[in-house]
């Protein structure tokens, strides 16, 4: 081990000498041989840094570079100061982090208890929905040695709730059986699932909604062929891409949906001042994430809904007949909430992460009256306590 990681760091530190040695002189843009004229040095070296910054960006040269080594080196594992944020290479080439945490779900059954008793009092349904994480139950694509937790710990969180008498829809059933593949719903070098995974996800959400609750969704917010796409291509490099570099992991491309059919909607978050009124596109898509491509200070994904709120509200003018729902969700609910809220004629989504500890879940269905409160979350973020402070 001690041999390996040694030549690691000798190829490292070649690569880094033979960078700089090219900011510094350059190289003549003829390919020619022979030495570089002294008078056209200082032309040769800004040619040189303009070339390089073209392609990397030069605040983060060493994340990188040392990305790109490690996968020369065949490295699966890259370490960080906080192991929960590993980042780990998967057999197709594309990066996930991995959780560790032996959490028990039963020590959040008073919780989950508390929160079906005062619904019911209400009279609100309530339905528990399971985000997939990037890993599949079962997943092959890890190296050897490394487990993931998280889809265990899923498993017991939905026999407690099923215990308790709570609905739940596990969407990891739909996307198993979905064509493509598990990997194909994720986005490469992010936690996230793409567009497409979020739609997915969406259209089995709609369905149950339809089957179980008699909500009246219309078909078209549910058919792919009702939308147009648009391909921003290497666009995005994701919460695991930007600690290890494009170099290591690769770079994702990321689409933007729109309805072929007349929307009009409000969109309000009211801790950031956002009041938008007009169509989709207007309201609940943020093209300012993507107007210029910069992989480590843009974040594409939050193109859908703009980012994580504590609260947002959604009203769909051309829908009044459809239900009124509140959802308590995590960061995967960005790229969701836009579709979802084409079959409501109101959506409230909230991320109790964020929430001031003055701040009552139950008071706000107070004031809503929703016509069901759903409660989706990932995997990934079941062991968080702040996002069960109800």
């Amino acid at each position: 081990m001690k041999t390996k990681e040694g030549l690691t760091a000798l190829a490292f530190l070649a690569i880094t000498t033979g960078l700089a040695l090219f900011w510094l002189t350059g190289l003549p843009e003829s390919g020619a041989g022979g030495p570089v004229p002294e008078e056209g040095t200082e032309l040769f070296t800004l040619s040189a840094e303009r070339r390089i910054n073209a392609l990397l960006d030069r605040n983060h040269l060493f994340i990188q570079l040392y990305g790109g080594v490690q996968r020369l080196a065949g490295r699966r594992v890259m370490e960080d100061t906080d192991p929960s944020y590993d980042v780990v290479r998967l057999s197709d080439g594309t990066l996930t982090f991995v959780s560790q945490a032996q959490a028990d779900p039963a020590l959040q059954q008073p919780v989950f208890s508390r929160l079906r008793d005062e619904l019911s009092e209400r009279n609100i349904p309530f339905l528990y929905v399971q985000a997939p994480s990037k890993l599949a139950p079962e997943d092959t694509r890890l190296p050897e040695g490394i487990t993931d937790c998280r889809n265990r710990y899923a498993d017991g969180l939905l026999a407690m709730l099923a215990e308790l008498g709570i609905d739940t829809l596990d969407l990891r059933d739909a996307f198993s059986a979905a064509e493509g593949g598990w990997a194909s719903w994720f986005f490469a070098t992010d936690h996230h699932w793409t567009p497409q995974g979020a739609f997915l996800a969406c259209q089995t959400l709609c369905g149950t909604l339809r089957e179980d609750y008699g909500c009246p969704i219309g078909t078209a917010c549910t058919d792919p062929d009702s939308f147009t796409r648009t391909l921003y291509q290497d666009w995005f490099l994701g919460s695991q891409g930007r600690r290890v570099g494009s170099l290591y992991g690769g770079v994702d491309d990321i689409e933007a949906w729109s309805p072929r059919f007349p929307t009009l909607f409000h969109y309000e978050v009211y801790s950031q001042q956002i009041s938008r009124w007009g169509r989709f596109d207007e309201t609940l898509m943020f093209y300012e994430r993507v107007a210029e491509k910069d992989w480590y200070g843009g974040n594409p994904y939050t193109l859908y809904s703009g980012g994580d709120y504590p609260m947002a509200r959604v009203t769909n003018y051309l829908h009044p007949d459809g239900p009124r729902i509140l959802l308590l969700r995590d960061s995967f609910a960005c790229a969701l909430t836009p579709f979802l809220a084409l079959g409501c004629s109101e959506l409230s989504t909230f991320d109790l992460r964020y929430f001031g500890e003055d701040d009552l879940l139950l008071n706000y269905a107070d004031w809503l009256k929703p016509d069901l409160v759903i409660m989706m979350y990932s995997a990934g973020v079941l062991h968080l306590d702040e996002l069960l402070r109800f």
